[in-house]
């Protein structure tokens, strides 16, 4: 087959064509919580994105917290991925104990320092760490074909099978022995650093032999073990111990004490001593005199947030959930002097979560009631917020754990009903009317009258139908205003503004200009339509159902010279029907004879 042949041009400047960059509006993901809560281990005050139950247990381990079975009910109810921050109470802060590591220095052969281990995590889990160390061969031994000369720096060997840069390497013959750390490897010549040469002379008659060294690392729990062959202590080895514990193991981490910096003679003592099944010690959860500091956490840098604040960085979030706050009331409640024995700090955490979702207005906040069962208790709490970033679910409901019955909070739950309403629908689907897996009851049976006063008041309660089970029976946020009463009208201005905001980066530093106005205001037009097409909006026509303006009145010049696009939109979201109204006729007789 003949080449094309290229195009001939005469030399010049020619324009080549550039695809344009293709501009829209993506609809952003919904239904995906964080949970702030406290687990058995698991790192503290980092998000981790979970995906399962059976996730959850490997990172976070079993502690009977309301976390636990909040992840699990949102699982069973139709959630998909979530995100999880361990809390724990912090040195520096009053009363209790603090989290604290499990850890262990191991030894030499010398008696010096060797290696420090930690557990990966905080947290009593750290105890039932057992370590197990014993050396061995990282290779079968070979042996010298040359003699080795006093104050040479290499040796050449028979077979170079298991050693590299790095390796530690024994010359023994029947007169004693002596190590050293590979630098290099040509062909069948070993070569170390030419400031170590040799003491004396090897001779490969003897025979020498050369043995590659290393040690082995067992990490076991009740739950994993892990192990770990050919390590090294030298930072250029394929098996250096920090490297690859750190990078492997989900267990712990550790650090080789001091540097090999410059020259470094190895000695046989210098490995981490033998030992078998040694524990670490330690380690604490961190449990007693947790704060609402501790859940609320806050902001010291780009990495540096820790509890609620650490979500605000992940932006798939956009629901919260706090059900461990209800654990430390419930069990404080029981004539313990810790924080969150009073009402107050629940509130203060709570007014925390409304106050990240109105500041970053892409999220809403799924609130427990305090008080599982008492109507009137939970009425007089519903008065300390005013928010439509905000639901009150009430009353908590009765799950199976571990075997036996226990009373939950129901945020999980009720997270995993919104998301499965979006994935079914879209988030203009009310999350209510919902089917509760995975609870057997509610925690307090209510009259109609008492849900319909605590509906009008902003409560939204969890009831029992009979055949037709559980159900979240209320759709109401926790907002006074008309215009905000809704979940849903509130979750669709923020998704409809959560994927605006990042379809719009696209245009970030272009002209300013009418063209500029007029091709967003036409990208921003098509999402809405489709947005109303799916039933998103009300009206028959898309000019009901919102509008969008993006030109020189909402741009005019004082705001192009501070460097600001304005496009302003109206939406008219879908409200619920919460009352079905069935007018009912009789038929008179007379009246139909008379007909």
């Amino acid at each position: 087959m003949r080449a094309p042949t290229p195009d001939i041009r005469p030399p010049g400047v020619y324009a080549a064509p550039v695809p344009q960059r293709p501009v829209g509006i993506e609809l952003a993901r919904s239904g995906i919580p964080g949970f702030v809560g406290l687990a058995a281990r698991g790192p503290i005050d980092a998000p981790v994105r979970i995906a399962s139950i059976a996730q959850f247990l490997d990172v976070f381990g079993e502690l009977d917290s309301f976390l636990r079975p909040a992840v699990e009910g949102f699982f069973r109810n139709g959630g998909r991925e979530c995100y999880v921050v361990r809390v724990a109470h912090r040195l520096g802060r009053s009363g209790g104990e603090p989290a604290a590591f499990a850890e262990r220095e191991l030894g030499n052969g010398r008696g010096l320092p060797s290696l420090h281990v930690r557990a990966s995590s905080e947290g009593a889990w750290g105890n039932a760490i057992l370590l197990t160390v014993a050396a061995q061969s990282s290779g079968s031994p070979t042996f010298l074909t040359l003699d080795a000369k006093a104050g040479a720096a290499r040796a050449r060997v028979r077979s170079t099978h298991g050693i590299g840069p790095g390796t530690l390497i024994r010359l023994s013959d029947e007169d004693g022995e002596t190590f050293r750390h590979v630098r290099g490897v040509e062909g069948k010549d070993l070569f170390w650093d030419p400031e170590l040469p040799l003491e004396r002379s090897w001779s490969a008659a003897a025979p020498t032999y050369v043995e590659p060294i290393a040690f082995r690392l067992t990490v076991t729990t009740p739950f994993a073990t892990e192990d770990f062959p050919n390590l090294s202590l030298h930072p250029a080895a394929d098996g250096f111990v920090e490297r690859v514990v750190n990078r492997r193991s989900r267990l712990i981490r550790l650090a080789v004490h001091g540097g090999h910096g410059g020259a470094w003679l190895p000695q046989a003592g210098d490995l981490p001593a033998p030992c078998e099944r040694l524990p670490l010690t330690g380690g604490a959860d961190g449990l007693d005199g947790v704060t609402p500091d501790d859940f609320i956490g806050r902001v010291d840098g780009p990495d540096l947030r820790s509890g609620l604040a650490a979500l605000e960085a992940v932006e798939e979030v956009d629901l919260l959930a706090a059900p461990d706050v209800m654990w430390l009331w419930t069990r404080d409640a029981k004539g313990r002097d810790d924080p969150f024995s009073t009402l107050k700090d629940v509130e203060i955490v709570h007014d925390a979560m409304i106050a990240q979702c109105e500041r970053l207005a892409d999220r809403f906040a799924i609130l427990d009631s305090p008080y599982p069962g008492e109507v009137d208790r939970v009425r007089e709490y519903r008065l300390n917020f005013d928010s439509g970033f905000a639901g009150l679910y009430f009353p908590w409901l009765r799950v199976e754990s571990r075997g036996e019955g226990r009373r939950v909070p129901p945020s999980g739950h009720v997270a995993g009903l919104f998301a499965r309403c979006d994935g079914a629908s879209g988030p203009h689907r009310a999350p209510a009317n919902e089917s509760i897996e995975d609870a057997q009851d509610v925690g307090l049976l209510l009259r109609d009258d008492d849900i319909g006063s605590l509906n009008a008041e902003g409560i939204n309660c969890l009831v029992a139908q009979g055949n037709r089970g559980l159900r979240v029976w209320g759709a109401r946020t926790a907002s006074t205003d008309p215009a905000w009463r809704y979940v849903n009208v509130r979750r669709v201005v923020n998704v409809v503004s959560k994927s605006m905001a990042a379809g719009l980066h696209t245009v970030v530093f272009e002209p300013n200009t009418p063209a500029l106005w007029k091709s967003v205001a036409r990208f921003t037009t098509a999402f809405l339509m489709t947005l109303w097409k799916r039933g998103w909006f009300q009206g028959d026509v898309p000019e009901e159902a919102f509008f969008v303006q993006c030109d020189g009145e909402t741009n005019p010049p004082e705001v192009r010279d501070a460097g600001r696009l304005v496009v302003e939109v109206g939406v008219a979201p879908v409200r619920p029907a919460e009352f079905l109204i069935l007018r009912v006729t009789q038929e008179m007789q007379g009246a139909a004879e008379a007909g």
